[in-house]
């Protein structure tokens, strides 16, 4: 066991504490849509639930050390279950919500607790399911815009797992010295 398990278990419990918590405050969110505009879309509030009832499951199921940090399969409960969860909200949108930034979980995940080939995998994927769903806006509404703005998001997530990465990493040592 290394010097920094103990910091690096807490980082772990605190990112599936956010995932449960993030995938709470989205269920809340639809659902007081529902009770204030009874115009909820069914399929956001079957996706959230989903997404909530995962998180549970991967937060109980959790062991208290984190995975490898070496990119592989073990990483699509997590990582795999949050970018599809955020891409079908991004995908279901219909209203004037907008769920980019919940990508930044995953990212941020994958930067702090996996390698710069899993972070930059994880930014990969939001950024492609961004364009994907600014493609499916642009083509239904023939506005451009949505490419721009996937493209500066995309940027932004890149520069931002590439910076949290190697300041985890640069932690990760200054607490090995100490």
């Amino acid at each position: 066991m290394s010097a920094d398990a103990p910091f690096q278990q807490r980082l772990w419990r605190s990112f599936l504490t956010a995932r449960v918590a993030v995938a709470t405050a989205l269920l809340s969110l639809q659902a007081a849509a529902l009770v204030l505009t009874q115009s909820a879309e069914p399929r956001l509030m079957a996706v959230c639930v989903a997404y909530l009832a995962a998180t549970l499951l991967a937060r109980a199921l959790a062991g208290s050390d984190p995975p490898s940090p070496q990119a592989g399969p073990h990483w699509l409960p997590l990582l795999g279950v949050d970018l599809a969860a955020v891409g079908l909200l991004q995908w279901l949108q219909t209203g004037t919500m907008n769920y980019t930034p919940l990508f930044g979980l995953p990212v941020l995940l994958a930067s702090v607790l996996g390698t710069l080939t899993l972070a930059l995998g994880t930014t990969a994927s939001a950024t492609l399911m961004l364009l994907g769903a600014a493609w499916w806006q642009g083509h239904q509404r023939g506005d451009t815009q949505p490419y721009l703005q996937a493209a500066l998001t995309g940027t932004g997530y890149f520069l931002a797992a590439y910076l949290t990465h190697h300041l985890a990493q640069r932690l990760t040592r200054e607490q090995q010295a100490a």
